[in-house]
């Protein structure tokens, strides 16, 4: 399997140095772990875990709803539109062109037949091209700054059925067959690779804390971009395992898969290449798999007709450019407002920020001032990142907003209101 291109040097992430041994086990395993299918949800009851599956939309939030909407169903797994006539899956559910993908409600309501596919040969995914047109489809994350947000999860896996237990500890669950709903859950992603993300699947997470069972396959996992818009940021994949039970001091060869906060006190991997994992009070969770959005933008938009428009000619189509009016080939995204973290803007086109490092801050304010006030201004380098209120001039009014933002009170008159961010 191709999560074998995962190796431990190349996630992002702290661990302890126990933690950080035991993580190269695990994602070792995760190059022979069965892709899977659906989604368990983690809640807490007085201090206890307990197991759900949330298949109610009630607590989801509008644009989780949309998101939600935007999941059809694909053979008995999900597949999520990305362009008018296509949507993105994953290759290990298998596809005949007899399918179909349906949507049970939302704009894309209505069963679609497929016309024919196109397989990444770097990863996991599949784009299907439909014989019809979708309404809405997915805004997808461009940027490779997923670590750290919270992602929301969809799968269509089966119910939670027998408990995983080692001398009376509980480790987990098993769960059932697809039954045809769809489920939902969150998850705070806290590893990246070349080619996916992951996360971890614990007590200690959120109080919809999601983990992957078989049936989540081909599933989306959403994100929140800095200006609040849900992109899509990964495709289900896979999980730690399979397990097999302790049976004086081997595997006692009857191997399954289960969703675990604790992989402790079991043997792990494929028969043959499994080993123990040594129970002890730190739990060690199992974790959950996606195939990666971000580093595949551009075999992405080379697939997809629809997101052939370049407006700025910098060969990133609009649909995956950060800076769709401005040209910038490298896509550099170094900060945002008030912030060094990565906001799905480029730097190219980053208002309020005229010194160019994809930051918006008091430097910004200050050089933008000297500038309005005709003093020297050696770092008012790109002027066209000026202008924040959209009034069409550079004064000391941007300075002001912008010196604000920087200080974290964004004023409604502060925007991506600049020529670079402009058509």
């Amino acid at each position: 399997m191709r999560a074998a291109r995962m190796t431990a040097a190349s996630i992002s992430g702290e661990t302890t140095r126990l933690g950080r041994i035991l993580e190269t086990l695990l994602i070792a395993v995760l190059a022979t772990a069965a892709p899977l299918t659906a989604t368990a949800i983690l809640q807490m009851n007085q201090g206890a875990p307990v197991a759900t599956r949330e298949t109610s939309t009630a607590n989801l939030s509008a644009d989780e709803l949309g998101a939600y909407y935007l999941q059809g169903k694909f053979r008995s797994f999900l597949g999520t539109p990305i362009a008018a006539s296509h949507f993105i899956t994953a290759q290990h559910v298998g596809i005949s062109l007899s399918d179909t993908i349906t949507f049970d409600q939302g704009p894309n309501a209505g069963s679609y037949p497929i016309l024919g596919w196109t397989d990444d040969l770097e990863t996991d995914f599949r784009i299907v091209e439909i014989d019809g047109t979708f309404q809405a489809w997915a805004q997808l994350w461009g940027s490779p700054d997923e670590f750290g947000h919270t992602a929301t999860l969809f799968g269509r896996g089966g119910d939670p059925t027998a408990s995983i237990s080692v001398d009376s500890e509980l480790k987990g669950w098993t769960t059932g067959g697809v039954d045809g709903q769809t489920s939902w859950g969150r998850n705070d992603l806290d590893g990246t690779g070349p080619d996916l993300v992951t996360a971890n699947f614990h007590t200690i997470g959120l109080s919809t804390e999601a983990g992957l069972s078989p049936g989540d396959s081909g599933g989306g996992w959403f994100l929140f971009d800095a200006q609040g818009t849900i992109r899509l940021a990964a495709i289900s994949y896979s999980i730690t395992g399979p397990y097999q039970f302790d049976s004086g001091g081997a595997p006692d060869g009857n191997a399954f898969q289960a969703t675990l906060f604790d992989v402790g006190g079991l043997w792990l991997g494929n028969p043959g290449v499994e080993f123990f994992v040594t129970d002890n009070p730190i739990n060690f969770p199992a974790r959950i798999v996606g195939t990666r959005i971000s580093s595949r933008i551009p075999w992405i938009g080379s697939v997809i007709a629809q997101s052939s428009v370049d407006s700025d000619m910098d060969g990133v189509d609009d649909a995956f450019d950060n800076c769709p009016y401005t040209a910038n080939t490298d896509q550099s995204d170094q900060g945002g407002v008030g912030s060094p973290i990565a906001d799905g803007i480029g730097n190219a086109c980053q208002c309020g920020d005229v010194t160019g490092d994809g930051q918006v801050d008091s430097f910004d304010a200050e050089w933008i001032k000297r500038q309005a006030l005709n003093l020297s201004a050696p770092l008012f380098l790109i002027p066209d990142n000026c202008d924040v209120t959209g009034d069409g001039v550079c004064n000391g009014m941007d300075a002001l907003l912008v010196r604000h933002a920087a200080a974290g009170t964004v004023s409604p008159f502060f925007g991506q209101n600049c020529p670079n961010a402009l058509p």
